[in-house]
């Protein structure tokens, strides 16, 4: 099979043929669709994410078709279209058996330290997959796994938004726009915050009520002055500074849901912690049954995931070198077959 090939760290990857094992125990071979691009393949390519050993094919977004089953598997068929969720967790340890398998003490990642979707075929276990309906595209399917399922937990589960909920996203890129449709499903009002006035446009037209470009208005001026505190702030950028507004933008008693994480060490005013009862609380990926959830709320129509550009697989390098730059206004999601080389 053709694959996407990350070969050594800072360096294009390769598209290169692959033997394809049989599907073993308990697993499935998708034949792979659409694979979602994420800021974190890039963060792969650069090497740092420790766990990550090369060679390594990249794609922890993807969707596909069922093309066969290994022993054992009964719960889907050949030909089901499915999407595939990205942690592959042990099932024995305190959290899996606590249903939190995000937290698994063992856990191996589609895409980080076991190959991924960028390529014709991928391995699975048949317990990743969750059927998608005929409705929902391959492309919208590939990034539910991370840039929906992620944002879904921040908001929901960690953030505790429901009808009623004052939120504020900071970011709303790949990830964070799709917390807008999120959060407005829940019954949330929105305000977002982004440097780059068309992915603000894009947040209003999905039912922010507030927008905020930081350079040309301080976030903290606008909630001081006209827009008030908010019930949950969801940090997608991670930099000291935001981490820092974010908490001052709470309300006493609210929450931080910190996503992001490019700087290693953030600071936290103890004052608005410990006094004003603030919680900054880490949010990961999500869980096996949230994740279920999700694909339920796609499937049925009451959210429809927000994908920007299709890039034909074989001009990956090309994509990630323009996510790298911030070229793109939404999740872009690379298109398969390959074509020829």
């Amino acid at each position: 099979m053709k694959a996407a090939v990350l070969e050594t760290f800072h360096q294009p990857l390769v598209i290169r043929e692959l033997d394809l094992a049989e599907p073993g125990p308990g697993e499935v071979t998708v034949e792979v669709k659409a694979s979602g691009l994420c800021l974190t393949d890039v963060h792969i390519s650069e090497g740092k994410v420790p766990t990550v050993k090369l060679p390594l094919v990249p794609g922890h977004e993807t969707a596909g078709v069922v093309a066969r089953r290994g022993p054992g598997v009964t719960e889907v068929e050949a030909g089901d279209r499915v999407t595939v969720f990205v942690d592959v967790s042990c099932g024995r340890c305190d959290f899996c058996l606590r249903g939190e398998t995000n937290r698994c003490m063992a856990l191996r990642r589609i895409g980080f330290e076991r190959n991924g979707g960028m390529a014709e075929f991928v391995n699975v276990p048949a317990a990743n997959v969750e059927r998608i309906a005929d409705r929902v595209s391959f492309e919208k399917a590939a990034i539910i796994p991370d840039a929906v399922a992620s944002i879904y937990r921040g908001l929901k589960t960690v953030g505790g938004v429901g009808v009623g909920s004052k939120v504020a996203i900071l970011g709303v890129g790949g990830l964070g726009i799709q917390g807008v449709k999120i959060a407005r499903l829940l019954g949330a009002q929105v305000t977002c915050t982004d440097l780059d006035d068309r992915k603000l446009e894009r947040a209003r037209s999905f039912g922010a009520v507030h927008t905020i470009n930081p350079r040309r208005e301080s976030f903290l001026d606008a909630v001081r002055q006209r827009i008030g505190s908010f019930d949950v702030v969801v940090d997608n950028v991670g930099r000291k500074e935001t981490v820092f507004e974010a908490v001052a933008a709470c309300r006493n008693g609210g929450r931080v849901v910190a996503m992001g994480y490019v700087d290693p060490v953030l600071e936290i005013p103890s004052y608005e912690i410990v006094i004003k009862e603030k919680q900054v609380l880490g949010c990961r990926a999500c869980t096996r049954g949230e994740f279920r959830e999700i694909v339920g709320l796609v499937n049925s129509g009451q959210l429809d995931p927000d994908i920007g550009e299709l890039v034909p697989i074989g001009n990956v390098n090309e994509a990630l070198d323009n996510l790298r730059h911030g070229r793109y206004l939404t999740r872009t999601v690379l298109t398969l077959p390959f074509g020829r080389q």
